[in-house]
């Protein structure tokens, strides 16, 4: 393949107080063995050195800078990349994770085999510190199969995805700007619309694991996850695909759990009842999830009366702390014993 006939990939890279990150972020992007590449880098109000960071690598020139007037969040970063990508496809790198050389022409091989209009990868996590390890699988190693209902149950995020450009033309195909986890109404709706969906058998994505990520969040922006929760399931109206469905109703309720067990306990009043809201959202809808005894818990502990439901869900925190508590004990009395 020349490089005239190798389509332009964008790669859209949102950079806010990412200093000590983004250098090594964007020297893995520009090392690709893939060279037809745009990399718009969306510079959203950092307050620290993150822009001078980024000056050397301006230099290269398929790298350009696009500065936000104001701090709009990791959103309104993502969409002002779509708005300016020029690429035949289009694909997301958070500004503190890694990317393997060998992403970027994996997915393009893959795409122009099977013309798919979306193609999702896998992540490989790492922690802050350490130096991540690659993937053995490359090349002819490597195996790209159609997906269709599967895709729902795939991580939401949008770095694991490499998207034909024209698909972004629909402009509900955009992230909400103001709340976290923005990355779920773009999975569900993108997987809605799209009809050509493959998988890229290959770990390519390094995945860096912070203290400070939202993921691990235990504060509001949790609460945010009920919102964009009743955002897909607007989308599902009027769909008769019941396995998608039941995956849904699977992820809210998993998804509740995790919310209520963990919350900041004087949220916990404010996440109950939201809970409750999307209960009668799912019912009313007949979106019904797979019966785990978790889903059977949380979904009977949000049908109480508040006062109950909230002395429940402490009941069963207080329950779950301590169980953590005793398989801390014995994993460090193992460890004493293989010492002693």
């Amino acid at each position: 393949m020349t490089q005239a006939t190798q389509p332009l990939v964008s790669i859209i890279v949102p950079v806010y107080n990412v200093e000590r990150y983004v250098d090594e972020c964007l020297a893995s992007i520009r090392a690709q063995t893939y060279a037809n590449l745009e990399i718009l880098l969306v510079e959203d109000c950092s307050t620290d050195g993150s822009l001078k960071a980024l000056e050397p690598h301006l230099e290269d020139p398929r790298v350009r800078l696009i500065r936000h007037e104001r701090n709009g969040g990791l959103s309104a970063a993502r969409n002002t990349g779509i708005e300016a990508a020029s690429g035949d496809y289009v694909m997301f790198v958070d500004s503190d994770d890694l990317v393997d050389v060998t992403l970027v022409a994996a997915c393009v091989s893959c795409a122009q085999r099977t013309g798919t209009e979306v193609l999702t990868y896998e992540c490989k996590p790492f922690m802050d510190g350490e130096v991540p390890s690659a993937d053995a699988r490359t090349g002819d190693a490597l195996t790209c199969r159609p997906i269709t209902s599967e895709y729902f149950s795939l991580p939401h995020f949008a770095w694991l995805k490499f998207i034909q450009a024209d698909r972004l033309r629909d402009p509900e195909l955009r992230f909400p700007v103001g709340l976290c986890y923005e990355d779920w109404p773009f999975h569900w709706r993108l997987g809605l619309d799209a009809q050509d969906k493959c998988q890229l058998d290959a770990r390519l994505y390094h995945y860096r694991q912070r203290p400070t990520s939202i993921t691990g969040s235990t504060g509001r922006k949790l609460l945010d996850l009920f919102a964009v929760h009743a955002r897909v399931i607007e989308m599902l109206d009027g769909s008769d695909a019941p396995e998608v469905r039941r995956i849904l109703a699977n992820k809210i309720r998993d998804s509740h759990w995790s919310v209520l067990t963990r919350i900041d306990p004087q949220l916990l009043g404010e996440a109950l009842a939201h809970a409750r809201n999307a209960d009668v959202a799912l019912r009313s809808r007949a979106l019904h999830s797979d019966r785990s005894w978790r889903r059977r818990t949380i979904e009977m502990i949000v049908r109480l009366p508040a006062p109950l439901s909230r002395l429940a869900i402490q009941a069963l925190r207080a329950g779950l702390s301590i169980l953590s508590a005793s398989r801390r004990k014995k994993v460090r009395g193992a460890a004493v014993e293989s010492l002693a």
